[in-house]
């Protein structure tokens, strides 16, 4: 089975900034999802200069957004509030027949129509390359930095800001890849650094957030073997390292921590009709400090599955799992800090071509988040359903409706919210 898992990194990271069409020719066997699909009489055409493809675009957003503060109901009432937000973006993508390189940077620019300390200015910039070694060899690189603002709906959020918290990340990954014959070879590495400023407090003060501050290491090593052209069984181990700057500031445990996972699965390929995988493994995470290394080490078993299916050549699907440890510097609960978070996520997403240019969309989620040493569950649900109406190859018109409620044993912490969104985009 050919691997795509670089191309579909790159071109991934890609769309999350700009709407760029497929320019190079499709494979028809090639799944893919309704509103990725490449539709010649409404995708930008970009500009040539070279051997690159530009493609610019921008995106204003109106919201309205039910409780801009995720506070709970039962004790503070809900603060509702319109936000307008401009997106600008480009991508500058290489057209070459062997090799890859690409550019990208885009940019959220949030303004509050009544509650003016919480807007934001986001932004992010990417470069992505292929070298292609040989046939079904090559080493790949990704860089990308990425300045944006924390959700007042975070779990390590502090209840009292006066503002939302800006941090940064810095993330690098690197590899080699073979996947030729039956047998396939990856090997990853990757660093990522997360800078968080200090955010004011309400009534005076300021939260530091120093301690928050942290790196994060990972290597990987992924064999792979077709079974058939259709299914690939695969084994992959990854290491981890994660060093914080001063996690003890303000009198918490010291975070630093080493650990490892194993997994095991199957990826399948299905031309025309469904690809994805599954796997199921082990994770541990060893922590240095000593009020961390009993209860707050972690150890338990770790899965996921993926798949996107065409149901038909209107409709596409897509479901997902995700078992795995999150980092988290939520303080003291009854004596004990957390250590980290056992994340099992479930999610889906529909997409359905009513018309050419008339496409809908429904998703939902649901996340169980398990602190480690603390005793608390957070249970987090998200609804949303939308639609977009694309006018020609510039122009495009979105409406998205958003739920989301967070469920926890925490007093005062639990919240629910709604969004509306109406948008309109611009591409070249």
């Amino acid at each position: 089975m050919q691997n795509h898992s670089f191309k579909t990194l790159s071109l991934a990271l890609l769309a999350s900034t700009v709407m760029i069409p497929a320019v190079v020719a499709q494979d028809s066997e090639e799944v893919m999802s309704v509103y990725d699909k490449y539709r010649p009489d409404f995708s930008a055409k970009g500009f040539r200069t070279g051997g690159f493809l530009f493609y610019p675009a921008v995106r204003v957003d109106g919201e309205f957004d039910s409780n801009i503060f995720s506070t709970d109901d039962a004790n503070v009432a809900d603060v509702d509030d319109f936000i307008a937000v401009i997106k600008p973006s480009f991508g500058l993508v290489s057209d070459w027949n062997n090799n890859y390189f690409a550019l990208n940077a885009s940019a959220d620019i949030g303004r509050y129509t009544d509650n003016d300390t919480e807007n934001f200015e986001d932004f992010n910039f990417g470069a992505s390359g292929r070298i292609d070694i040989s046939r079904g060899s090559n080493i790949f690189a990704d860089l990308t930095y990425a300045d944006r603002h924390e959700p007042r709906g975070a779990a390590d959020a502090v209840g009292n800001q006066a503002e939302q918290t800006q941090y940064s990340t810095l993330k690098a990954v690197g590899g080699f890849m073979r996947d030729e014959g039956v047998m396939s070879f990856a090997v990853e590495g990757s660093y990522e650094k997360s800078d968080y400023d200090n955010t004011p407090l309400n009534g005076g003060g300021t939260q530091i957030n120093d301690d928050r501050d942290r790196e994060v290491v990972n290597g990987s090593v992924r064999l792979g073997y077709d079974l058939n052209e259709d299914y690939e069984a695969f084994a992959k181990f990854t290491v981890t390292k994660v060093t914080y700057d001063d996690s003890r500031q303000d009198g918490g445990p010291l975070r630093d921590s080493d650990g490892w996972d194993v997994i095991g699965g199957a990826a399948i390929d299905v031309g025309g009709k469904s690809k994805g995988e599954f796997y199921v493994g082990y994770v541990k995470r060893d922590f240095d400090s000593a009020t961390l290394a009993a209860a707050g080490n972690i150890s338990d078993f770790k899965f996921g599955a993926s798949l996107l299916w065409s149901a038909t050549n209107l409709t596409s699907v897509r479901f997902a799992i995700d078992r795995d440890v999150t980092e988290t510097t939520l303080g003291s609960v009854n004596g004990k800090p957390a250590s980290g978070v056992l994340s099992t996520l479930y999610s889906f997403r529909m997409e359905h071509e009513l018309r050419r240019n008339l496409l809908l969309n429904a998703s939902g989620s649901y996340n169980n988040q398990d602190y480690q040493n603390i005793g608390r569950e957070d249970h987090v649900t998200k609804f949303g359903a939308g639609m977009r109406y694309l006018f020609n190859d510039n122009l495009s018109l979105n409406a998205d409706y958003g739920y989301d409620k967070r469920a926890t044993g925490v007093d005062n912490l639990d919240y629910k919210r709604h969004s509306f969104i109406v948008s309109l985009a611009a591409q070249w």
